[in-house]
């Protein structure tokens, strides 16, 4: 394991104290979105509808 070099994980870990409780937390997970997908999925799809109507 290299200690130097950190990496930047996609996701982003959020943790909580439960309220009312003696040593538990509530641990969330949020995701960065890809968006990289959807912009290629609607470059094909105006392509499609170009060639489609052309």
């Amino acid at each position: 394991m290299i200690l130097d070099n950190e990496n930047p994980s996609p996701r982003k870990i959020v943790v909580k104290p439960i309220v009312d409780s003696y040593n538990s937390y509530s641990i969330d997970e949020k995701e960065r979105r890809d968006w990289s997908g959807n912009i290629y999925l609607a470059c094909f799809a105006g392509i499609l509808a170009i060639a489609f109507f052309t």
